[in-house]
């Protein structure tokens, strides 16, 4: 049996299979001598620098929790990594939502047809996220066994909880997301 960090970087591998050639690769930094401590990169580069950290750290968690051995994780993380998208999607299109509803409240006169018609589109995200995350912990039990699957529906919304507080500390409390 290989140890957890090999592992982990065989399913980070596998994952990012899966998608690595539809997202390009962010670019190093440079030495900071070179730049004299100045960061280049772009926020979309941050953003995905941060989301494949935050990847890696996910695969970590799952695989020392749920004791993965090197065939179970093959077959975990590209399940996971086919979710993530749509979960990013998801997320985004709620951010909008949000802030939509902000800028339409703080208006002298909020206009109720279109409050309406945000907040039900707010309702829709969330009944979408929440069929998304059934989806998602119905294929992934497919991949292990009942102990493990026990393990995985204790420690995936934990493990969204520590990730989303991370980012808003990080952001200082900005981008709440709504309902």
């Amino acid at each position: 049996m290989k140890s957890p960090v090999a592992l982990v970087l065989a399913a980070a591998l596998a994952a990012a299979g899966s998608t690595a050639s539809a997202q390009p690769q962010p670019q190093r930094r440079a030495p900071a001598a070179a730049h004299a401590g100045a960061d280049t990169r772009t926020p979309d580069q941050l953003r995905k620098e941060v989301l494949e950290r935050m990847r890696a750290l996910r695969a970590w968690r799952i695989v020392d929790e749920l004791k993965l051995d090197e065939s179970a994780s093959a077959r975990l993380f590209p399940i996971l990594a086919r979710y993530d998208d749509q979960e990013l999607a998801l997320a985004a299109e709620r951010r909008d939502i949000a802030q939509e509803i902000r800028t339409l409240l703080a208006a002298p006169q909020p206009d109720d047809a279109k409050l309406t018609a945000a907040v039900n589109r707010m309702l829709a995200n969330r009944v979408k996220r929440h069929a998304f995350k059934d989806e998602r912990i119905k294929e992934l039990r497919k991949a292990l066994t009942p102990v493990q699957q026990a393990k995985l529906v204790l420690l995936l919304p934990r493990l969204e909880r520590e990730f989303a507080q991370f980012i808003r500390d990080v952001a200082g409390g900005k981008g709440e997301d709504g309902p």
